[in-house]
């Protein structure tokens, strides 16, 4: 311990030298440029966490206040004499149809899939698997040829779900 005592008493025998000319300023230059820098990031980091809120939200949005499509139901055939209460409606799910294929067709369009957010994973995943289950709901329908209006629903419940597959998987690849 007492040799470092003896070599601070030595450091204080050493000349005081000056810095060089504007060393001073260009340090504070160097800093308010690194803190500006900071700033724009967590500005720019915190406008991406409102995108990805609002995203998920209008997701969620679509998703809860969409009518919720009638339950399968298969009945045995009836009697001729017997009345039918599925209501026939004449409108067609044609464009329907033709929105799905639409959404399919963007959603390829979209560039590959990249490193993401685990919930941005878990919602997608989601979508992804309800779609599915709906897809197996109307190839059931059509093999049983339920009613249109059944299919109606079905195809209806599809579109939202690939709209809203494709608002999170966009966002997604605009980096949000």
């Amino acid at each position: 311990m007492h040799a470092r005592v003896e070599d601070l008493l030595k450091l204080r025998e050493l000349p005081q030298l000056e810095p060089p000319p504007g060393v001073w300023e260009r340090v504070l230059e160097t800093e308010r440029v690194r803190a500006a820098a900071r700033r724009f990031r967590r500005r720019a980091l915190a406008a991406a966490a409102v995108v990805a809120v609002v995203v998920v939200g209008v997701s969620a949005a679509l998703m809860l206040e969409r009518p919720r499509a009638p339950t399968l139901i298969v009945a045995r055939t009836m009697p001729a004499s017997s009345t039918t209460l599925v209501p026939q409606v004449s409108a067609s799910y044609a464009p329907l149809v033709a929105e799905s294929a639409r959404l399919e067709r963007l959603l390829a369009g979209l560039p590959p899939r990249r490193v993401m957010v685990g919930s941005t994973a878990g919602t997608i995943a989601g979508l992804e698997d309800r779609i599915a289950y709906v897809d197996a709901q109307l190839s059931y329908a059509a093999a049983r040829d339920l009613a249109p209006t059944y299919r109606e629903a079905l195809w209806g419940e599809r579109v939202e779900l690939m709209s809203a597959l494709f608002l999170v998987r966009f966002g997604q690849s605009q980096g949000f």
